[in-house]
């Protein structure tokens, strides 16, 4: 297939797959730790607001449901798992959000080993949570990838029009990347609040 590719198609593929890291055995996870590593070590990332690099990666990544939806005839699958431009994008707004709250609301405390930094240590708990929820489907990540098996009132809410497949395909990632910074979120507001 690769060699019946023009080269404008090479390059949607290139893009959607990460240059192939979504042909990879847990390419998701692979993408997610890309962002992840990018915001924990690049000079860009670094304290004290990583929050505008993550939302230039979010943006950019947001843009490309287009290129997903021209790139689903490459593949056999309606939800491709070698398609990993997705898990950039809600991993990016994920840590966006925890890194935007943790910095409106306070310095968390913990007692950590000196190479490892609180707000590094938010943002793999958030890594990990986000994968969990990508991985699982559950509740409305799996509802949103296929709404035959949502509950009848999230079904009366959406349409099962082929047009949304990409649209499907990116929104259960932003979906599950709300949904972990929520989590985190909760946890460090029990912290914040009554720990302490």
């Amino acid at each position: 297939m690769w060699s019946k590719m023009g080269f404008k198609d090479k390059l949607i593929y290139n893009y959607v797959t990460l240059c192939g890291l979504g042909r990879l055995p847990g390419g998701g996870t692979w993408a997610s730790l890309l962002v992840l590593c990018l915001v924990l070590w690049s000079p860009l990332g670094t304290d004290p607001y990583p929050s505008g690099l993550l939302f230039w990666i979010a943006i950019i990544t947001m843009s490309s449901i287009g290129l997903i939806g021209k790139s689903l005839s490459y593949f056999k699958s309606k939800d491709p798992k070698e398609i990993v431009i997705d898990e950039v994008s809600g991993m990016a707004f994920s840590l966006m959000i925890v890194g935007i709250f943790s910095d409106i609301f306070g310095q968390f405390k913990f007692v950590l080993p000196e190479y490892l930094s609180n707000r590094d240590l938010m943002f793999i708990i958030t890594f990990v949570i986000f994968r969990m929820f990508d991985i699982s489907k559950i509740g409305p990540v799996g509802w949103i990838e296929d709404p035959k098996k949502a509950p009848s009132w999230w079904q009366k809410m959406e349409s099962d029009s082929s047009d949304d497949a990409s649209l499907r395909i990116w929104a259960d990632d932003f979906v599950a990347g709300v949904l972990s910074a929520v989590v985190v979120i909760c946890v460090l507001s029990i912290y914040l609040w009554v720990l302490q």
